[in-house]
């Protein structure tokens, strides 16, 4: 009976070390397998690391761009095409215009060429004028019909206040009325019916004057490399026997 009772004391204690050194297995293991998954946090964060350097390779890209641009900037340089730019006007009328002088305009032929370099002059309205850059050129484009009548006109010459027309428009002219009279020259010469004696037509003293004056004021204004003065002017079509 004390063997019996021995030996069922022996064998709970041996089964109670071996559930111990279980559970101290178990323990062991659950730990190993926490400490073995640790690292795989740790090993991740290089995968972040490494996917740096694919955006700074992207940069190049950019900069290998900037050759092309220089070469073909630098094509076209070379392939003659005009690289300087010019300023200018090729539609001036001056006083010596039927319309533009008797709609106001007091400055001449030299006054336009003053102004286009870059000097100051006084305009027809009293104020002084200045361009804030200078133009590289000019065309003086006064109408070739009737060149020189306007300035004539209001200045009062004799030969075209002895006609009755013509004393009518310098008194419209004097009484502030410039451009209702202007407006009348205008449609009497486009008709036909503006009288002779106050045309001034190609080969007439009056004209060919006119026309000296704007040759000679080009030809003195007139600066190479530095300020270009054409000689020209306006011809404008119209139903016969306007033209």
């Amino acid at each position: 009976m004390q063997f019996s009772l021995l030996a069922s004391a022996t064998v709970l204690v041996l089964a109670a070390s071996v559930f111990i050194a279980g559970c101290s297995r178990e323990e062991s293991e659950r730990a190993a397998a926490t400490d073995a998954a640790a690292p795989a946090t740790d090993t991740a964060a290089p995968a972040t690391d490494t996917a740096a350097p694919v955006t700074d390779t992207a940069a190049p890209v950019t900069d290998a761009a900037a050759p092309a641009t220089d070469a073909a900037t630098t094509a076209l340089a070379d392939s003659g095409h005009p690289t300087r730019v010019f300023f200018g006007d090729t539609h001036l009328h001056t006083a010596m215009s039927m319309d533009a002088g008797l709609f106001g305009n007091r400055l001449g032929v030299e006054d336009a060429y003053r102004f286009a370099r870059g000097e100051e002059v006084m305009a027809s309205s009293g104020q002084k004028a200045k361009l804030s850059r200078p133009l590289d050129f000019l065309v003086v484009a006064d109408h070739s019909d009737n060149m020189g009548f306007a300035p004539d006109l209001v200045a009062g010459n004799p030969a075209l206040l002895a006609d009755p027309t013509g004393k009518k428009w310098y008194d419209m002219i004097q009484a502030g009325e410039g451009t209702a009279a202007a407006l009348e020259l205008i449609d009497s010469f486009s008709r036909g019916t503006m009288p002779e004696k106050l045309k001034y037509a190609p080969g007439t003293p009056a004209y060919s004057a006119a026309w000296k004056l704007t040759v000679d004021a080009a030809e003195k204004y007139n600066e190479p490399g530095k300020f270009t003065a054409f000689i020209g002017y306006e011809w404008t079509s119209q139903v016969p026997p306007g033209n």
